[in-house]
């Protein structure tokens, strides 16, 4: 039996906005998104065998599914399905990134998945081939693939790496409050007329400051937009306050991140961060340090 091991790195939004709805239903965003160290454990170890055969094995949060439903078991099936082998493959989860929480930890498996088997098959796939993949999985999913700072767009599959050197100190917290993807978008399509409408310029101001800061290596706050927020906070509550919190803690931003309802924030040196982690807790919330990779 062969194995891998890979990192599933979380991810947060630096800038989130909806261009559009499309007729298919889903929406056309503009996003940039960026890794943090905040990371499950993805093992995946293949035998030979006549039929083919997945099993996911979870540790760390016992309420995900392991059967089809599970987004890992999704990407290697996809995977052997595009190979035409069978084998029997087993995946491995330790979970730490919260799920449910905008930080994309299902669909970071599934992008560690599609990586592990691709490496342990001598890399039958070009790149562009597990990015269409890893479309077909999830709009997250091409992005995680790769990682790193990038602009994307479309549903998310159209990736265009950011060059920066910006090296970030976060705290990564949560309230216990979950909000479907589904759910969030059709809030969005509620108050915003299905984006019929045209564009605030809102946006689009701030996604050129957030370029220019990615440059300079320096987030500023008025860089940074999720148009989530505008939404998801009247659903959440513990969601704002706990925003509100990070920011009295000495953040010098604090953003929900994805369709939430887990909030980020940033810190000038880690030592902050994990203080304000401490204080998080020592209040009831779960809280997370996260540095760039």
């Amino acid at each position: 039996m062969n194995a891998i091991k890979e990192k599933a790195y979380a991810k947060i939004n630096l800038y989130l906005d909806v261009v559009s709805k499309r007729e298919d239903g889903f929406h056309d965003i503009k996003t940039v998104m960026h890794s943090l160290s905040l990371s499950d454990d993805v093992v995946v170890s293949v035998a030979s065998a006549r039929k083919l055969f997945i099993r996911i094995l979870i540790d760390g949060n016992r309420f995900l599914p392991t059967d089809d439903k599970n987004i890992a078991y999704k990407a290697a099936a996809l995977f052997f399905d595009r190979l035409g082998v069978a084998a029997d493959v087993t995946v491995r989860l330790k979970k730490r990134i919260p799920v449910s929480a905008g930080l994309a930890g299902g669909s970071s498996d599934a992008a560690a998945v599609l990586r592990a088997l691709n490496k342990l098959y001598h890399r039958p796939f070009t790149n562009k081939a597990l990015l269409q993949m890893g479309a077909e999985l999830g709009s997250d999913v091409p992005y995680c693939i790769k990682g790193k700072t990038a602009l994307c767009e479309g549903r998310g599959e159209k990736i265009t790496p950011i060059k920066t050197d910006v090296s970030l100190n976060a705290v990564i917290a949560g309230a216990d409050e979950r909000v479907s993807t589904p759910e969030a978008y059709k809030s969005l399509d509620a108050a915003y007329n299905d984006f019929k409408d045209d564009a605030s310029p809102e946006g689009e101001k701030r996604y050129k400051k957030l370029v220019e800061d990615l440059t300079s290596n320096n987030i500023t706050k008025e860089g940074v937009y999720n148009v989530f927020e505008s939404v998801i906070f009247e659903k959440c509550p513990k969601a704002k306050a706990l925003k509100d919190e990070l920011l009295s803690l000495g953040a010098s931003l604090a953003m929900m991140s994805g369709s939430g309802p887990s909030v980020f924030a940033l810190f000038d040196t880690m030592e902050e961060a994990l203080s304000a982690k401490t204080e998080l807790i020592s209040k009831g919330y779960k809280a997370w340090v996260a540095h760039s990779v």
